[in-house]
C-alpha cells in the first residue's frame, strides 16, 4: 500500500507488492541486446528538416505581411505555428545530442528556435537533463503538486482551477489556457530558480534545479538569451509589422500559442498521469506512451513515443519505434501505451495533485483516483 509523500525523504514512495519497480539500466540491458548499435548514432539529416521548417515558417510569415485577407492570415499563421511546435521537438532532439554532437553548433541552431518561442535553451536544457535524471522523484522539476505543496491562497486556487484536471472551472477554459501553459512554466521555474533562494530551507521543487546554475557566468548566458529572445520579438513588431500589433499577432503571438498548446498537451500526457516511483527510476512506470498516427508523429518528431525517449534520450527520435516494438514484445504487460485522445480525457477526468506515490486526490481531499498504472 502507498504511503504518504514525504518531501524530505524520498526511499518512502513505493508500490504495492503486487508492482516491482525496475531500474531503468536493467531496461535498457535487456533492450541493447536486440537493437543494432546503428541505432545509437546521431542523425545529421534531422538537420534538412530544421532548414525546411525555418523556411516554412519564414515563407509563412512573408505571406502575412503582404496580404490583406484575415482568413488566409488566420490560416498561415496555424500552419506556422505547428511548424514551430515541430520545431521545438527538433529543438529537444537537438539538445540531447541525437543530431549533432558539436555543443556549440547545437546551441546556436537552439538559440535561433527559443528566439521564435520565448524560451532560453541554455536554461532549459539544463532543467530537462535534470527533469531526466530525477524522473517520477519528488524534486523532478517537471511533475505536478504534491501534497505538501497543494495551493493555499486564493490566487494559487485560481491558478489551480484553470488548467486541465477535473477540478478545473471549465474545460474549454483550461484547453485555451494550455496555450500559456510553456510559457509560465518556464517563467516560473526560472524564477523559482534564480530569485527563490530565501526559500532554500523550505521543500521546494526547485532547490535542487537553483544547485544547476551556481556559476554567475551560467546565469549571465541566460540572461543574455532573454534580452536577445526579446529584442528579436521587438524586431517583429516594430520592424517586420511596423506596429501593427495584428500583424504581430498572426506573425508571432498566435503561431507561439499554437505551438505551447501542442507541447504542452505532450507534456501533460507524458507523466501527469503516472505515478511517482521515487529513487527508482521505472520509465515504464512514471512515464506514459501515446498511440498517433503515423503521420503526426513525422511532424512531432516522434515525441508520442515518450517511455522509449526516457529509455534512451541520446537516441534518434526516428528509432523510437523500433524500441516500441521490443517494449510491446518484451514487456507486454507493463509496457503503458494508449491514444493520445484517451490520455487528455483522463487529465480532465484526474486531479493534479499527488496524495502519495500512485494516487491524485483533489484540493479538498474528497476525492482520490488511482495514478494510471499497468495493473489497471
Amino acid at each position: 500500500m502507498a504511503v504518504s509523500i514525504n518531501p524530505n525523504k524520498t526511499d518512502n514512495l513505493f508500490f504495492s507488492d503486487q508492482i516491482k519497480l525496475i531500474p531503468k539500466s536493467e531496461y535498457r540491458q535487456k533492450l541493447r541486446e536486440h537493437l543494432p548499435s546503428s541505432v545509437f548514432k546521431s542523425e545529421f539529416n534531422h538537420y534538412y528538416r530544421y532548414l525546411m521548417l525555418m523556411g516554412f515558417y519564414w515563407c509563412g510569415v512573408a505571406v502575412i505581411l503582404n496580404v490583406n485577407n484575415s482568413l488566409i492570415k488566420a490560416l498561415v499563421s496555424f500552419l506556422i505555428g505547428v511548424s514551430l511546435a515541430s520545431l521545438t521537438f527538433f529543438l529537444h532532439d537537438l539538445l540531447h545530442d541525437s543530431i549533432i554532437k558539436s555543443r556549440l553548433f547545437s546551441y546556436f541552431t537552439g538559440l535561433s528556435i527559443g528566439i521564435l518561442n520565448l524560451f532560453a535553451p541554455l536554461f532549459w536544457h539544463r532543467v530537462h537533463n535534470f527533469h531526466h535524471a530525477r524522473t517520477g522523484n519528488v524534486d523532478d522539476p517537471d511533475r505536478s503538486y504534491i501534497l505538501p505543496e497543494k495551493p493555499k491562497n486564493s490566487v494559487e486556487k485560481i491558478a489551480y482551477k484553470t488548467r486541465i484536471s477535473d477540478e478545473s472551472y471549465h474545460p474549454l477554459l483550461s484547453l485555451i489556457l494550455m496555450s500559456t501553459g510553456f510559457f509560465w512554466y518556464f517563467s516560473n521555474t526560472m524564477l523559482s530558480t534564480f530569485v527563490n533562494g530565501k526559500r532554500s530551507q523550505q521543500y521546494n521543487k526547485y532547490n535542487r534545479t537553483q544547485e544547476l546554475f551556481k556559476n554567475k557566468s551560467d546565469k549571465a548566458v541566460v540572461i543574455f538569451e532573454l534580452v536577445v529572445i526579446f529584442s528579436f520579438q521587438f524586431f517583429l513588431y516594430s520592424y517586420l509589422s511596423k506596429g501593427n500589433f495584428i500583424n504581430y499577432m498572426f506573425i508571432s503571438l498566435i503561431p507561439i500559442a499554437i505551438s505551447h498548446f501542442i507541447a504542452m498537451s505532450y507534456i501533460h500526457t507524458n507523466h501527469f498521469l503516472s505515478p511517482l516511483t521515487g529513487e527508482i527510476d521505472d520509465p515504464l512506470i512514471n512515464s506514459l506512451s501515446l498511440k498517433n498516427s503515423k503521420f503526426i508523429d513525422k511532424i512531432f518528431f516522434n515525441f508520442s513515443h515518450h517511455v522509449e525517449h526516457h529509455l534512451f534520450p541520446a537516441m534518434s527520435s526516428s528509432h523510437y519505434p523500433e524500441v516500441r516494438k521490443l517494449l510491446l514484445k518484451l514487456y507486454p504487460e507493463r509496457f503503458q501505451l494508449i491514444p493520445y485522445i484517451d490520455a487528455i480525457k483522463m487529465l480532465f477526468k484526474t486531479p493534479r495533485i499527488y496524495g502519495d506515490s500512485t494516487n491524485l486526490v483533489t484540493l479538498d481531499g474528497s476525492k482520490k483516483v488511482n495514478c494510471l498504472l499497468p495493473t489497471q
